[in-house]
């Protein structure tokens, strides 16, 4: 902050913070992105991130303009921290919790922002929470469970996909590249049940993937 001299207080907090937003984006996987910005200097610039790989960010960069706009809203309403879920124009969802770290004597220090990706493959986030240990009953519980996972993904997708709006030519195209950004077609089951679910062969569920993971490339 302005005309404040950091302390050793400060930076043991800060220090501890880099340690816990490690250890938590082991817990929580490789969808979550973790920021902490420093308020030393007037830029208020990254101490520390996780899976910086996300959105390209790294230690040094300066805050956002929208991180910052949100930063100035808390400092300005004396508020420690907001919630809020976030769709891009290019349909990427996200939810994101800003908060602010203050020391002992009330100074905000630092803020460290938690985005969650949701597009981010499901599969991978399964996985941080089933123990690799995990015994063949459990196992085969959960491959039952599958179907149910994507049957419920292809029929949440197909509720936000307006037929009308996007054009019939491109509405099954577009309902794939939803559920491929989501990760359900790392599902041996997935092609099979969305060719069915949208009345399409297999053959046209692949081409289309291909179509899709050409132009991701």
């Amino acid at each position: 902050m302005p005309n404040y001299k950091y302390t050793k207080e400060d930076y043991a907090i800060l220090n501890s913070y880099k340690q816990f937003s490690e250890s938590l984006g082991v817990y929580l996987g490789e969808n979550v992105e973790i920021v902490l910005y420093s308020f030393e200097n007037d830029e208020y610039t990254i101490l520390f991130v996780v899976n910086e790989y996300l959105k390209n960010k790294k230690i040094g960069d300066v805050i956002s303009d929208k991180d910052k706009n949100v930063l100035n809203e808390l400092l300005n309403n004396n508020l420690l921290y907001k919630n809020y879920f976030l769709e891009t124009v290019i349909g990427e969802c996200q939810k994101i919790n800003y908060m602010i770290i203050k020391n002992s004597d009330e100074v905000p220090i630092a803020m460290i922002v938690m985005s969650w990706y949701y597009d981010t493959s499901l599969i991978n986030t399964l996985k941080i929470f089933i123990p690799d240990n995990i015994n063949d009953n459990i196992k085969d519980k959960q491959n039952r469970k599958s179907e149910d996972i994507i049957l419920d993904a292809i029929k949440k997708v197909m509720s936000t996909v307006d037929k009308s709006e996007v054009g019939p030519s491109v509405y099954n195209k577009t309902i794939i590249k939803k559920l491929f950004n989501q990760g359900i077609f790392e599902f041996k089951e997935a092609v099979q049940l969305v060719s069915n679910y949208l009345n399409i062969s297999h053959h046209t569920v692949y081409l289309h993937l291909r179509s899709i993971k050409k132009r991701k490339k």
